[in-house]
């Protein structure tokens, strides 16, 4: 049982996100990359389907990569079951079971930091993704100043 197995039932509960904001989100997503009826999405790192829950429910084709059964049964149950455009697949986002060139949009949300290598996973999310393709991505980057050091990490 991985990280994610161990925290899904609390996850939601940790990381409120109020319906309003999440609709907003998706609005805003869905207005950048210009969807259509046939746009294709893919979220490595799914999880208990905070971001991608209201594009889901507007029909859009959405295939959903977590590490985690536990993390995508959480958003089975808030679906109340898995609606015919979605699609989530259980696998590591660094070697991802798609063939190239699969989806119009891939997006991200703070999963970067969890994968041993970022740049292998963003290499994967190239592969997949149509050449006119777009990937967005929201991460979280924390600078600390090291004392006596004039560097950032």
């Amino acid at each position: 049982m991985n990280y994610y197995d161990r925290i899904a039932h609390l996850y939601d509960a940790t990381r409120p996100l109020p319906s309003p904001v999440s609709e907003a989100i998706a609005d805003c997503i869905l207005q950048l990359v210009a969807a259509t009826p046939e746009t294709t999405f893919l979220e490595p790192g799914i999880g208990t389907g905070r971001i991608g829950l209201p594009i889901i429910r507007r029909g859009y084709t959405y295939t959903g990569v977590d590490i985690s059964q536990e993390m995508m049964a959480q958003l089975r149950c808030k679906l109340g079951g898995t609606p015919v455009n979605l699609t989530l697949v259980q696998a590591d986002a660094s070697v991802l079971p798609f063939a190239d060139n699969s989806f119009d949009v891939v997006l991200t949300t703070h999963m970067l930091h969890c994968l041993p290598d970022w740049r292998v996973g963003l290499s994967e999310f190239r592969r997949v993704l149509n050449p006119q393709g777009i990937y967005l991505s929201c991460e979280t980057l924390i600078c600390h100043r090291i004392k006596g050091s004039s560097s950032l990490i």
